[in-house]
């Protein structure tokens, strides 16, 4: 990840249209914001909303798009109006936003654990001379630890994460503690850990789309809230959706396009599992159906009527007659 910090100067006037900033992000992901912000809502809750794209709110991480670079931008606490007092600069979208959201989940306190550490490829069990096995830092995790120590590298604060209730030790599970550079034993720098983390749950290329264009009638569905801003065609299997649990616990509410509408294809999710039934699966998961991102939530595109609502008893008439399209 390569970044810099940089004076507020470099701030580009806001507020800026988050869907205009999706369709810079090409080559990157359209689906960037959308990943981000899953793993936000998993780790932080409610918290996700100091999240935001294109704008500036007091105690907020923002990410726009500035000249030729893409910026996280930390705003103070309590002031009004948004006042950045942390400006980083990074070539591609994906090491911004990865940089915004570690820094949220720095702020919010998100524990540090040796699974976690274990999951991020930086700690392994190796067997000692006894045979035990005892926690230890990957090849990954002294290049990290090495990195750590560096002075001068962009990072949002200071705080370490310390190795020293971990490193050659026999337990399974362990929170580790955090706080200002200790003076000894080996540390893990914790916005340079939590980047690490989103950025082994943002999309990468999959989602990279210059957009698609859906015709009028297009008729879509979405299960759960009209805040989200993606809907998919009729045959997507449940599971490719990203939600919890089955469909069953959620309502079906199907969609017609009043217009056209400019979309961009992916899928919140990328591996899709299935739900088990005691030890046997019940079966593989699809590769069916086609997400779209759609320019705005589906509640601000009820109330514009570029989308309208219908019933299943009406979906099959509309469909018969030719009036929709699958």
């Amino acid at each position: 990840m390569v970044a810099a910090i940089v004076g507020a100067e470099a701030l580009p006037p806001v507020p800026q249209d988050e869907h205009d900033l999706v369709g810079l992000l090409y080559p990157e992901s359209a689906w960037m914001f959308v990943w981000a912000r899953r793993l936000l809502r998993d780790v932080a809750g409610e918290r996700v909303s100091r999240f935001l794209v294109g704008r500036l709110k007091a105690g907020c991480w923002s990410v726009l798009r500035g000249d030729g670079a893409w910026l996280a931008v930390r705003c103070a606490d309590k002031v009004s109006p948004a006042t950045p007092v942390h400006v980083v600069s990074s070539e591609s979208a994906q090491d911004a936003v990865a940089y915004a959201a570690a820094g949220l989940m720095a702020d919010e306190g998100v524990a540090v654990t040796s699974h976690l550490l274990r999951d991020l490829g930086l700690l392994h069990h190796a067997r000692d001379d006894l045979g035990f096995f005892r926690w230890a830092l990957t090849e990954q995790g002294n290049a990290m630890a090495s990195v750590s120590q560096q002075d001068g590298r962009a990072r949002y604060s200071d705080v370490e994460v310390s190795l020293n209730r971990v490193l050659g030790r026999l337990l399974d599970y362990v929170v580790l503690s955090r706080g200002p550079r200790a003076n000894d034993g080996p540390f893990l720098n914790l916005h340079d850990v939590l980047t690490n983390l989103v950025l082994h749950h943002l999309p990468g290329d999959f989602g990279v789309s210059t957009g698609e264009e859906l015709a009028k009638g297009k008729m879509l569905k979405g299960y759960g809230s009209t805040d989200e801003r993606y809907l998919f065609t009729l045959d997507t299997p449940f599971e490719r959706i990203g939600m919890a649990g089955n469909a069953g616990k959620y309502d079906r509410h199907l969609y017609v396009l009043r217009h056209p509408l400019r979309t961009y294809p992916g899928f919140p999710v990328n591996a899709t599992t299935v739900p088990m039934s005691g030890t046997v699966r019940m079966r593989e998961p699809s590769t069916k159906g086609r997400g779209y991102l759609l320019p705005n939530s589906i509640a601000d595109l009820l109330d514009a009527g570029d989308l309208f609502e219908v019933s299943p008893w009406e979906a099959d008439r509309l469909l018969n007659n030719g009036a929709a399209r699958r």
